[in-house]
C-alpha cells in the first residue's frame, strides 16, 4: 500500500510540475481583444489609486494650455502628484499586471500604449503628456520587466 501512495504522490507531483512549467502560447492567446481585456483591468487599477494625484497635473495643464504659468503652489502640488504617481507605476499591482502582460505577449509596447491611453484618458494636455513620457524616470519605470522576459 505504501508504494502505490508514493507512486501516487510521485504521479501528482510530476504531473504539478509539468503544469507549472508550461506558459502560454503568445501566437494562440495574445490576440487583440485578449490583451485589450487585460491591459483596460491593469489600467483600471493604476485610475483608481492615482486618482487624486491626478488633480493637479489637470489644473497645471490647464494653465499651461492657456499660456499661463502655473503657480508655486500649483508647480509644489505637480511635484508631488508626479512623486505620488511615480510610486504607483513603479510598485502598483496595476502596472506588474501590464509588465506580466508585455513579457506573455513578448511585446513591450503594451505597456506604453496603454499609459498613453491612461494619460490621455485623463484629459490631461499633450504638452503635460509629452512632458511626462518624456522623462527618464518614466521610461524606466513603463520598461518591460528583464526578468519576465523569455520566461517559456
Amino acid at each position: 500500500m505504501k508504494i502505490v501512495s508514493a507512486l501516487l504522490t510521485a504521479l501528482l507531483l510530476s504531473t504539478a510540475i509539468s503544469g507549472c512549467a508550461t506558459a502560454p502560447d503568445p501566437a494562440k492567446v495574445c490576440t487583440s481583444e485578449w490583451i485589450s481585456k487585460r491591459s483596460d483591468k491593469a489600467i483600471s487599477r493604476i485610475e483608481k489609486k492615482a486618482q487624486n494625484t491626478l488633480k493637479p497635473l489637470q489644473k497645471a495643464g490647464e494653465k499651461w494650455a492657456q499660456g499661463k504659468q502655473p503657480n508655486f503652489i500649483q508647480m509644489a502640488m505637480l511635484g508631488r502628484s508626479l512623486k505620488s504617481l511615480e510610486k504607483e507605476v513603479k510598485n502598483g499591482q496595476g502596472i506588474k499586471d501590464l509588465k506580466i502582460l508585455s513579457a506573455t505577449c513578448n511585446d513591450p509596447e503594451i505597456i506604453s500604449r496603454a499609459m498613453d491611453g491612461f494619460l490621455r484618458k485623463q484629459g490631461l494636455p499633450d504638452n503635460i503628456i509629452n512632458f511626462i513620457e518624456g522623462m527618464g524616470l518614466y521610461q524606466e519605470l513603463i520598461a518591460p520587466d528583464p526578468t519576465l522576459l523569455n520566461r517559456a
